[in-house]
């Protein structure tokens, strides 16, 4: 009788396992266990890139709203608490408000007389009288020295913003700046002709070009509409393209589309 060849198994079993229709078993003499460890290391790195695409828009998101609740509303919390406890000192000294011991804090308590606050000023504000009384708190503020061209020059970028519904970036140019032949991305914010239009005796129009990777800082350049190039890009993709320093390249791959590559990669 003829003896039935034997054959060595391998001890990796990949069969059943997430890689196991991607990476071929090592053979018997176990050469192809270098290219296996490459190829472990290679889905891996996927893998990583692919979760971390995933969760770090969700994490920058969770980490500004906390800081908004944390600062906006932590801000005002440590300030209704502070007033609270001068009125329990008031009433110590003054035994007829000894009623104002009454008035406990509780936390968070600041932020929701914040929002009490505003839904109920947007209330008022709605109606005649209340437009009125508001007008009148506006133009005592508008007197007073100092204070009156803050809360003007506040003011005005609040009309201008509600006045364009939020859009105070028209459109996405390309300028020359700070020399010729060097080119950057800027934003179109106002077509009006104002002061500095009338003094220079020239048609221009404002460009506010932000810094990278803090776009909120910048420049504001006013040129002429001729020598600007009107870019086809949305506002959302010409911060992006700022925000990378230029790694973003709009039109040629979404966040989506690189994990969906990724994702068909590792299966392949």
């Amino acid at each position: 009788m003829s003896k039935k060849k034997r054959t060595k198994k391998s001890p990796i079993k990949l069969e059943g396992t997430h890689f196991g229709g991607a990476i071929r078993p090592p053979k018997d003499d176990y050469t192809d266990f270098p290219s296996f460890i490459k190829s472990f290391l290679r889905h891996f790195r996927r893998y990583l890139i692919t979760g971390l695409l995933v969760w770090v828009p969700l994490f920058v998101t969770l980490w500004v709203s906390w800081w908004f609740i944390t600062k906006i509303g932590g801000g005002m919390n440590s300030f209704v608490k502070g007033r609270i406890e001068n009125l329990h000192e008031l009433a110590d000294r003054v035994p007829s408000l000894d009623f104002l011991n009454t008035i406990q804090y509780f936390p968070w308590m600041g932020f929701l007389i914040a929002i009490a606050l505003f839904l109920s000023t947007g209330l008022f504000a709605r109606y005649l009288v209340g437009r009125k009384i508001i007008a009148t708190l506006e133009l005592i503020v508008a007197n007073i020295p100092f204070i009156n061209r803050i809360y003007l020059a506040v003011q005005q970028i609040r009309d201008v913003v509600v006045g364009r519904k939020g859009a105070v970036f028209q459109d996405v140019v390309a300028l020359e700046y700070p020399r010729p032949g060097l080119m950057v991305v800027g934003f179109i914010t106002s077509r009006e002709q104002g002061i500095i239009q009338k003094s220079t005796g020239r048609n221009m129009v404002a460009v506010f070009v932000p810094t990278t990777p803090n776009p909120t800082s910048g420049f504001l350049l006013y040129a002429h509409e001729e020598e600007l190039t009107i870019l086809d890009l949305n506002v959302e993709d010409a911060m992006k393209l700022i925000v990378s320093a230029g790694a973003f390249i709009p039109g040629v791959e979404s966040a989506e589309d690189a994990i969906a590559k990724l994702s068909s990669d590792s299966d392949d």
